[in-house]
């Protein structure tokens, strides 16, 4: 793993870890006292989506900085309160809406996760809300959400109800946004795109209500919200510090049984993988203390450590503000990383499935269950199409 961070980078950390203990007051203080480029730690916390935390931090740490960038960091981190606000009132409106309808839905992130880990919905960041529905319920619920002034943005604008259909099938989730609101929806109908990551948990099952301003939200239990954390993470390849520092913050004051519980809880529904690496993650980064026990069991493992080596180079690189570029190199590294999440020949087999079996494809010939075979014969020749 890496030896050091940037300084920069390092005070942002610091100044995600939670909660916020003497020794992690005392930790930002140290961090800051240095010769530091101010703009380029406002550049790294705006990258990595985490001006609230760093906001909060550096205030209660008695921090001074620029008034240039204390200004920004006052008006952004107020403006996150306010947008998160408003994301927790249409997350209950949304919620209620599906009750109406007949149709369950589980917040995934959002404003319940933000109350569960920080307590407050005031510091996290919020672009979007999460929910996931009953598949059987993914067409009816993107009507509803339609008929209520949203609009399909991924993975197209426009698409037939064959086209919808066969989507559901193949995929996991769509993006949806509302030009009135400001609010995109990501609305899921399964938690993984490979069924062998995060198997057996069942959103609507064993779930928690989380209380937020103005009403209550269904999520998913502290184990399974875990378990889904990381391979959230992972499957971005954890480029966003934000990712990570809201699983530190969920981890909390979780004990050493606790921690190896979670990790047990993962692994048992094949996503043991992602869990370790996460683990690791939030250990170098975050500073979480890891029972020897389990830190050796997850170091033992390549695969954990090539991954853990993929997220800091992502997540830092040699420009810790600069976003990732997604090139043609960077998806064709993507997809080998994805075969490293899981293990065993079931999760392989159906990686594969997914690797060679485009969204583009699904949506130019929806095909019935019987035919859908078909989709990895005519990638080679519906690329090539595509790119003339």
């Amino acid at each position: 793993m890496q030896a050091s961070f940037p300084d920069e980078f390092a005070l942002v950390a610091a100044c995600c870890r939670w909660p916020p203990t003497a020794e992690v007051v005392a930790d930002v203080q140290r961090r800051a006292a240095g010769a530091l480029d101010w703009r380029l730690v406002l550049r790294i916390a705006e990258r990595h989506r985490v001006i609230g935390l760093v906001h909060h931090a550096l205030h209660a740490a008695g921090v001074p900085c620029p008034e240039d960038v204390q200004a920004i960091l006052e008006r952004k981190g107020g403006a996150i309160a306010r947008q998160n606000l408003a994301l927790a009132a249409e997350t209950l409106r949304l919620q209620r809406h599906f009750d109406a309808a007949g149709i369950a839905a589980v917040v995934l992130k959002g404003a319940s996760l933000a109350q569960r880990a920080y307590g407050s919905t005031a510091f996290k960041h919020g672009r979007d809300i999460d929910l996931v529905v009953p598949p059987a319920h993914a067409f009816a619920a993107l009507r509803i959400l339609e008929d209520d002034g949203y609009a399909l943005v991924d993975p197209a604008r426009e698409l037939t109800d064959a086209q919808r259909h066969a989507y559901i099938a193949r995929g996991y989730q769509m993006e949806l946004f509302d030009a009135r609101r400001g609010t995109r929806v990501e609305l899921h109908w399964r938690l993984s795109e490979n069924p062998h990551l995060l198997a057996g948990i069942d959103a609507f099952a064993d779930g928690q209500s989380v209380p937020v301003a103005g009403g209550t939200v269904r999520t998913l239990n502290d184990a399974d919200l875990f378990a889904y954390l990381c391979v959230h993470g992972a499957d971005h390849f954890w480029f966003r510090l934000k990712w990570l520092a809201d699983l530190n913050a969920l981890l909390g004051a979780t004990d050493d049984a606790g921690l190896g519980a979670l990790y047990a809880h993962a692994q048992a529904h094949g996503a043991g993988r992602c869990a370790g690496q996460a683990l690791l993650l939030c250990e170098r980064i975050l500073g979480l203390r890891l029972p020897a026990v389990l830190h050796d069991v997850l170091v033992r493992d390549r695969g954990v450590r090539r991954l853990v080596a993929i997220s800091l180079g992502n997540m830092i690189g040699a420009n810790p503000a600069a976003e990732p570029v997604l090139d043609a190199a960077r998806q064709a590294a993507e997809l080998r990383w994805r075969f490293l999440l899981g293990r065993g020949t079931r999760f392989l087999l159906a990686q594969g499935g997914i690797a060679v079996t485009a969204p583009a494809d699904v949506l130019r010939w929806p095909l019935p269950p019987a035919l859908r075979f078909v989709y990895p014969l005519v990638r080679l020749p519906s690329w090539m199409i595509r790119r003339r």
